[in-house]
């Protein structure tokens, strides 16, 4: 039986399809927030809301993706030290210049309130938790009339969960629980009958997107796609059933935490696809940048006036903008916060000779 292993080996480890993948969902993103920039957030929702299969799969592809990859770069690292320190290399440099330009140009640019008032007031200081996790979408006086007023980074609510992910991987790698895959998929089973109780209690919750836990779990499935990745196929037919359970299961917004399983398989599938690189993808990893700037360029396209407040001219003109905003985000931050890994690799080296306790920095064990 061909497995998502033989795929991956083919590729040599770095298929190109979760390259693409990123990019796509980046941009479905954009395209996405369109209609809250436009329209306001009521109306967004009523129209959206026809969508709710595409809203639930984008979130559940992004969250698979990151954890079948997460999972491999800690299978790389000699202990949680590298695993956390190259988490934090990935994700708080651009994060960090991105609320301080949000902050410090844009909104002083578009904000209605005078200058003075807007750098004294309170909600211009704590935007600045942004970098550490703890969202906040307002700047003072910012994007008051536009139709969605306020928000300047609306996107950046599924941050904390990604950061959560990230946690409990490191938590169940403590643990040793995701070294062995019979163990993992056991917590896995016993996680996904507990979501799927909390499901039928809550059935008459009804959510435009993915709950916030089965944004976890989605990248804890990925983890365990990648753990048994030598027993799942890598199969076309597989991936269209799934496609097709998962996109009928989801449009209704109940049963959410059984379809991410056939969720994560199509994103696994899809990611492991490795059709020919364009400059796209081969030049730089841009997807990140376009998640951290596409909400705030499409509030200040939005700010522009009546004239371009229409969702495909929003798209048109931000999706160009957040793209090339992203390459200079990926050359001029990301690149070079990512070459610190050889000093942090030197840094785990000099740690683990030097301390013999076990514990925490405790080298990983591999897999069984």
């Amino acid at each position: 039986m061909f497995n998502l292993a033989d795929q991956l080996a083919l590729s040599r480890n770095r298929p190109a399809g979760f390259d693409y993948m990123r990019i796509a969902l980046a941009a479905a993103v954009i395209c996405l927030h369109s209609a809250n920039v436009t329209l306001g957030l009521g109306r967004a929702m009523e129209i959206v809301g026809h969508f709710r299969t595409v809203n639930a799969m984008i979130l559940a592809l992004f969250f698979t993706l990151s954890g079948f990859l997460v999972t491999a770069s800690l299978l790389r690292c000699k202990s949680l030290l590298s695993f956390i320190g190259l988490r934090v290399l990935r994700i708080a440099p651009a994060l960090v210049v991105e609320t301080t330009l949000s902050a410090v140009i844009i909104g002083p640019i578009f904000t209605a309130i005078p200058l003075a008032q807007y750098f004294a007031d309170s909600r211009f200081h704590v935007y600045f938790l942004n970098v550490v996790g703890d969202m906040h979408f307002e700047l003072p006086g910012v994007f008051l009339h536009n139709p969605a007023p306020d928000l300047v980074n609306a996107q950046l609510w599924t941050v904390p969960y990604e950061l959560w992910c990230y946690a409990m991987l490191a938590l169940l790698a403590a643990t040793t629980i995701c070294f062995n895959r019979v163990l993992y998929l056991g917590f896995l089973v016993f996680a996904q009958i507990g979501l799927v109780c909390y499901d039928i209690y809550h059935s008459d919750e009804l959510f435009i997107h993915l709950r916030p836990h089965l944004l976890v779990f989605s990248f804890l499935l990925g983890v365990g796609f990648y753990l048994w990745r030598d027993k799942v196929p890598f199969n076309r037919a597989a991936c269209l059933f799934a496609l097709v359970l998962c996109a009928a299961g989801m449009a209704g917004g109940r049963g959410d935490a059984i379809f991410v399983v056939p969720a994560a398989y199509v994103a696994c599938y899809l990611g492991l696809m490795n059709p020919r690189r364009s400059w796209i993808v081969s030049s730089g990893d841009y997807s990140y940048g376009m998640y951290l700037y596409g909400f705030v360029i499409q509030q200040c396209v939005a700010a522009v006036g009546p004239s371009v407040q229409c969702w495909y001219l929003n798209v048109l003109i931000s999706l160009p903008i957040a793209f090339g905003v992203a390459v200079a985000s990926w050359h001029l931050v990301e690149k070079h916060a990512l070459r610190l890994r050889d000093q942090l690799e030197r840094f785990e080296a000099a740690v683990l000779s030097r301390i013999s306790i076990v514990g925490f920095w405790r080298r990983l064990p591999r897999p069984v």
